[in-house]
């Protein structure tokens, strides 16, 4: 009660000789204070609970020029830190829940615990670490990466599917995956385009000559028709040289 009448007063004492002198007086909260101030034309509010009491609702109210307050006021609720939850599980605390107490959570045959098997209440109202979950030891349906799928129907714990890829597709990562506990034990793969093949480029008439030269088993025969594809194309034995150099450096370049 004492908090409550030194709240008041504060509250009554920030308001008077504002424009808001019309917005009504909060509610009182049990196991509370409540500490106001005047901004820009507002009143702008705090309930703050008690040690050995949580918040449940809007901490902060302010009251506009509608002359309103934005939200109903919170409640303090017995226990210092927010009743801990854990949905398929139990924790060992079965009361209120003092400062600098620690609780121990389980979970339920077929679950498995996420985060921390422990947790503490500090000062500011606050679990650490965070409360875990529990979840089950069975995974959902995997996705399927782009231009992939996978076979496969059980996804319990302990199953196996494998991907695959659309034609003109390989697959990058790893093609079998298992279900541990809740999750499957690699990341999605990838099917990545497979590149078409370079075509090869167009013989040259140096090349060609060549060519005609090599393929001939009667010696003279294949001079002579070595000779006729020179004439044809009206290149000299100097001008064949050269072209044959540069498609070298060329090559050698590439190297």
């Amino acid at each position: 009660m004492f908090f409550r009448f030194v709240c008041y007063l504060v509250l009554v004492w920030l308001i008077s000789g504002s424009d808001a002198q019309s917005c009504p007086e909060p509610l009182p909260v049990d196991n509370s204070i409540f500490v106001a101030k005047e901004s820009k034309g507002q009143i702008l509010g705090t309930y703050v609970c008690l040690q050995g009491y949580h918040l449940v609702g809007e901490r902060n109210l302010f009251c506009n020029a509608s002359k309103e307050w934005n939200a109903p006021p919170p409640k303090c609720r017995l226990g210092h830190c927010p009743d801990p939850v854990l949905v398929n599980g139990e924790f060992s605390s079965s009361g209120p829940v003092n400062v600098s107490d620690k609780i121990t959570f389980k979970c339920n045959e077929h679950y498995v615990l996420k985060g921390s098997s422990w947790s503490q209440c500090l000062e500011n109202h606050t679990w650490v670490p965070p409360l875990p979950i529990c979840k089950s030891r069975d995974c959902g349906p995997p996705g399927n990466p782009a231009h992939g799928y996978f076979k496969g129907s059980n996804f319990d714990s302990g199953s196996t599917i494998t991907y695959y890829c659309e034609e003109r597709y390989r697959l990058v990562g790893t093609p079998d995956q298992q279900c541990i506990d809740g999750d499957w034990n690699s990341a999605l793969p990838v099917c990545e385009l497979i590149p078409e093949a370079p075509k090869p480029a167009p013989q040259t008439v140096a090349e060609k000559a060549l060519l005609a030269f090599q393929e001939r088993e009667n010696f003279c025969k294949a001079i002579e028709n070595f000779q006729n594809i020179l004439k044809e194309n009206r290149l000299t034995m100097e001008e064949l040289k050269y072209s044959l150099e540069m498609k070298k450096a060329e090559l050698e370049a590439k190297m």
